[in-house]
């Protein structure tokens, strides 16, 4: 590609996951793959790192906007990206210094548009290793073949004139060229360091919330976990009272016949052994079937339970598959009546942005709208990381900071609390209670056994 002697070249710079360059291209070639012509197969499904870079005619670096770009399936790049890459590079501060004064920079910690931060990434600043440097590299290799006219024969560079004579002016005029200088560079130095603290302290902060989001969600789970098995246990003891009482009839069915028999051995004591022997068979065979039939009757009840169990399940399966397809099928006619007005909103510029609590400022992309509008608190529960019933108990929390646990006589214990403003860090039982009521403060449990 073939730019005058005084433009800047650009280009588009992807890494891999490793941070080293994966691979180059031409702004033009980039421009193509984002109006879906040359879908790239390869990296369907995934979301990468990339820089677009200016150039000048001594390959030296200009600009460096540090971006992330996700593509679809089909390997196009996802139709909700839609960074501006010309308004961030002329919006965008300095940088470091790489060989043709300081860069044009804008990155995760340094963006000039704040609704466009999530785009970006954070780099290492340091220009003798890590991207900077990479890039620096790359651009005086010049694999892309960039090439730049020639100047016209009359283009003459400006010469410098002659050094006057030295005096103790000039001395002192030099002396406060060369201080400003050396001011500027280390206000330069200062800068590049914030922008590296900036950078690391947004990348902890990443991290730290991460774990949080995790840490909760493996609290949630063992929450949840815990409240099933209790349900477990309150159904094997109902299972077991009533197989208790079964039994305990059965039982005394049995001993009534018992007694019975014992009568009719005492009326026949003085018959011959052959009849008792007979009575005796005949006891024992009709014992032997009442258990039967009473076992019988048993494993049918327990059969007939399961049965139940299994219909009931495959019925709720069936019915929540029906629910998420007309849901889907609701905002797919929904989502259809206004993406033409959506797209001429997008066109103009304009953005969907909502505040909710716990998640802060929201962009909602176009094809998310009619999600949120179906459930906005289902939408802020997922982009804090957690479930609806989690979000829901902390928004009742920090709407209201009071102790929620019931008391013996029915009431609330209503004692206020410390508010938890983030969802993540809040605990169901935990953060919504005072020290006095907190669940898992001496919980136990109990096992019941199976055994009659």
């Amino acid at each position: 590609m073939i730019f005058d002697y005084d433009e800047l070249g650009r280009a588009i710079i992807f890494f891999d996951g490793d941070g080293k360059i994966c691979r180059e291209m031409h702004s033009s070639e980039f421009e193509a793959i984002l109006d879906g012509y040359v879908p790239l197969k390869e990296w369907r499904n995934r979301e990468l790192r990339a820089v677009f870079v200016e150039m000048d005619a001594d390959y030296l670096l200009h600009s460096a906007i540090f971006f992330r770009v996700g593509f679809t399936e089909k390997g196009e790049i996802d139709p909700n990206w839609n960074l501006p890459l010309d308004a961030m590079t002329r919006a965008a501060s300095e940088g470091p210094d790489l060989g043709a004064g300081p860069i044009k920079l804008a990155c995760a910690s340094q963006c000039p548009i704040m609704h466009y931060r999530d785009y970006l990434w954070d780099p290492d600043l340091n220009k003798n290793r890590g991207p900077l440097a990479a890039l620096k590299k790359t651009i005086k290799t010049n694999k892309l073949s960039i090439q730049f006219r020639d100047p016209p024969e009359d283009f003459k560079p400006e010469k410098s004139a002659p050094e006057p004579q030295v005096n103790s002016a000039d001395m002192e005029r030099r002396f406060a060229e060369y201080t400003a200088e050396m001011r500027s560079q280390m206000a330069q130095l200062i800068k590049e360091h914030r922008m590296q603290d900036t950078a690391s302290a947004n990348e902890n902060a990443e991290g730290i919330k991460a774990l949080k989001v995790e840490h909760a969600n493996q609290m949630e789970a063992y929450r949840l976990r815990l409240k099933e098995k209790e349900e477990e246990l309150k159904e094997a003891e109902t299972r077991n009272q009533m197989m208790q009482i079964t039994i305990d009839g059965q039982a005394k069915k049995i001993e009534g016949l018992r007694e019975y028999f014992e009568h009719k051995l005492e009326q026949n004591e003085g018959k011959e052994a052959e009849e008792l022997q007979m009575l005796k068979e005949n006891y024992e065979a009709e014992i032997a079937a009442k258990v039967e039939a009473a076992t019988t009757e048993l494993k049918q009840l327990l059969q007939m339970r399961e049965v139940e169990l299994l219909y009931r399940n495959e019925r709720e399966t069936q019915l929540h598959e029906e629910i998420t397809r007309l849901r889907n099928e609701a905002q797919e006619l929904t989502g259809n009546s206004g993406n033409q007005l959506l797209e001429k909103m997008l066109a103009k510029g304009i953005s969907f942005v909502t505040y909710q609590p716990g998640a802060g400022h929201i962009t909602i992309p176009a094809s998310e709208i009619s999600r949120f509008m179906d459930n906005p608190v289902a939408y802020a529960a997922q982009t804090c990381g957690v479930n609806e019933e989690h979000y829901t108990a902390w928004l009742e929390h920090y709407q209201a900071p009071v102790c929620s646990a019931d008391l013996d006589d029915g009431s609330s214990c209503g004692e206020n609390i410390d508010r938890i403003s983030s969802p993540a860090d809040f605990h169901i039982g935990i953060g919504d209670r005072c020290e006095t009521h907190r669940e898992l403060k001496g919980a136990h449990l109990s096992v019941v056994s199976n055994k009659p």
